[in-house]
């Protein structure tokens, strides 16, 4: 329960008055019979007399009764449950001291943690299910392919060889459905997964920093990996949105800003926060980061009602019952795979260069700017600004706002600053209606009326060539006057020195993904507030390790037979060999089999990057692999 761990989040919630929060009661729950009910106090007689003890916290007993119908709504007794989150509601509501701040918050805590188990109280399943972007090329979801049983083979030739160091701090299992998950993205979609690999480096250091700053497993990141592929501007047919594919209420839910002007979801660290708190708020439901990763795909209503229904102890055992639905049944060993290629790519044959870690000043801008000006008047790069500024969807800042916090490239934000006074005042002062010409599209009308064709499909709900019917009624924006108050760089809003102090140096080919310290690591002590904790017998989200090796159990890793090898010949000769290639091998594979380097076989066989490894083919291998 949020209430009673240390809140973290960036995006704290409104607070409102806890009697009206608690108002809300007969809405959210109605009253049964349960029989954990706790029995009637016994009398105390009138002849003793003991010493008045202090007054209680009113927080205790809340929490109390709060993880009593935790325990019983994870057990399927929801009548119980609904009894015991009353209790804690109406207990505090009778005893919260007026005026109080931390109250106030508990108020807030209380029943925003109550409000998670609406789904199940209700007997309802929950938010819609969220779908994978559209394209692969976005999501690493989207139209999964099955892999051949030999290729799940090779894969598990390429996972079982791997080092004994590799480590994680989400739970890695590694079965059957991750070892397909991995050879589907080795031999299924393999430039789909290394482009995402590519962009992953300019992305992965914040996340991971957000994370681990909220207390979470940095490893988390590899879910953004698969949901989006690291594309803000990823987008499913349903909605869901951005690097972590939020649908719009839970974005919402979550402090996520949409309108005209900006969409947080495409946010990379607006965005890293919202699921952070997401998947915090999940882990406490369930106490198993596997369990939390299902419930972020098909919503916590669905996972709790499964574990209801099958009495599963985890999701394996919830995923064999067969309740789930097929993308969910996928998901967590597609996150798991996804982890194993993405610390070490090469081994799995992607040989990627990551883009380059982001990093940034803030500016506090007055009023609304155009990039565009902005860029031609300072020199910077417009695709670097708007890359830097992916929540905004058109050209321009938001209007009607006192101040919004632009991004710039490192080092620039005093240039930024001293360009401000000459840049025209920014459009979008308002709008005015207009009626569309045969042939129209909003590009068209952009071009008509000198504004921003994304200022115009932003305005409208419209894709930039949508075929408009005549007589249509479109919205131009118009110019608005700006402001004279100053603009200023934010201190300590350039990340980039934490960026460069808390990644490696990289090789060439490697994604390394950064060890979790165990001091970031949450312990049972810090899911409870100061002085509180469970009741017996009630359990509380488990304490979360801080390393997972790959198991070796099950996993007994195929050598190449003798003959396969290059066997060790003296020093003194150079007879180069030929290695036939077979399926599922690599060149990581073949150099590794051979001793010598994969820049070497490239050379030697003048392959090029692109070049494709077919079966069948001659490879020479270099004559100093002999020595």
């Amino acid at each position: 329960m949020r209430s009673l761990r240390r809140r973290t989040s960036a995006c704290p919630p409104v607070l409102v008055g806890w009697a009206v929060l608690l108002s809300l009661l007969p809405v959210l729950l109605s009253v049964s019979g349960c029989s954990s009910a706790p029995p009637p106090p016994v009398a105390v007689s009138a002849s003793v007399a003991p010493a008045a003890p202090p007054p209680p916290d009113p927080r205790v007993e809340a929490a109390e009764r709060f993880y009593r119908g935790k325990a019983a709504a994870l057990t399927g007794d929801v009548d119980c449950a609904r009894i015991e989150f009353d209790a804690a509601l109406e207990h505090f509501r009778a005893h919260a001291r007026p005026g109080d701040d931390d109250d106030l918050r508990f108020a807030q805590q209380l029943y925003e943690s109550v409000r998670l188990y609406r789904p199940l109280l209700d007997g309802r399943d929950g938010e819609e299910e969220r779908p994978p972007a559209d394209a692969e090329t976005e999501s690493l979801l989207a139209d999964t392919q099955q892999p051949t049983p030999a290729e799940v083979e090779a894969a598990k030739r390429e996972v079982g060889e791997a080092p004994g160091g590799l480590a994680f701090d989400i739970p890695m299992t590694v079965n059957e459905p991750v070892l397909r998950a991995v050879a589907s993205y080795q031999f299924r979609s393999p430039k789909a997964f290394a482009a995402a690999l590519k962009r992953s480096g300019a992305y992965l250091p914040e996340m991971r920093r957000l994370l681990r700053e909220q207390g979470l497993p940095q490893d988390l990141v590899y879910v953004a990996l698969i949901e989006s592929g690291f594309r803000g501007s990823a987008h499913s047919r349903k909605g869901a949105h951005g690097f972590w594919q939020f649908i719009a209420p839970t974005g919402a839910r979550y402090g996520m800003k949409r309108d005209r002007w900006v969409d947080e979801r495409s946010d990379f660290v607006k965005s890293t926060l919202a699921a952070a708190a997401y998947f915090r708020d999940l882990y406490e439901m369930f106490g198993d980061w596997h369990l939390a990763m299902a419930a972020y795909d098909t919503g916590e209503g669905r996972i709790l009602r499964g574990l209801q229904r099958t009495g599963a102890r985890d999701y394996w055992e919830l995923r064999a019952s067969g309740v789930l639905h097929k993308e969910t049944v996928a998901y967590v060993p597609l996150v798991l795979g996804a982890a194993l290629i993405a610390k070490d790519p090469a081994r799995f044959g992607f040989d990627v260069v990551p883009d380059s870690p982001l990093s940034w000043d803030t500016v506090e801008l007055p009023r609304p700017v155009d990039l565009a000006s902005l860029a031609a008047r300072t020199g910077l790069d417009l695709e670097s600004l708007r890359e830097l500024n992916p929540e905004l969807r058109t050209r321009r800042t938001p209007r009607g706002v006192s101040s919004y916090a632009l991004r710039v490239p490192p080092s620039t934000g005093p240039l930024v600053v001293a360009a401000l006074g000459g840049l025209p005042a920014a459009g979008s002062g308002g709008e005015r209606r207009v009626a569309a010409r045969r042939g129209d599209t909003p590009a068209r009308l952009a071009t008509r009326y000198g504004v921003d064709v994304d200022e115009v499909c932003a305005l409208n709900d419209l894709a930039p060539n949508a075929k408009l019917r005549k007589g249509t009624k479109v919205l131009i924006p118009l110019a608005e006057p700006g402001g004279d108050r100053p603009a200023r760089v934010r201190p300590g809003s350039t990340p980039s020195a934490v960026v460069a102090s808390a990644v490696p140096v990289r090789s060439r080919g490697e994604v390394r993904a950064l060890p979790t310290p165990s001091a970031a690591v949450q312990d049972a002590g810090q899911l409870v507030a100061p002085g509180l904790s469970a009741p017996p017998g009630v359990t509380v989200s488990r304490p979360l390790p801080g390393r997972y090796e790959i198991p070796a159990a099950g996993f007994e890793p195929t050598r190449s037979e003798p003959s396969a090898r290059a066997p060790r010949v003296a020093a003194t000769s150079v007879a180069p060999r030929v290695h036939t290639v077979r399926k599922g091998e690599t060149l990581y594979r073949i150099a590794r089999q051979y001793g010598t380097t994969v820049e070497a076989l490239r050379e030697e066989n003048d392959l090029r990057r692109s070049s494709k490894l077919s079966v069948g083919r001659k490879l020479t291998v270099p004559s100093r692999a002999a020595r």
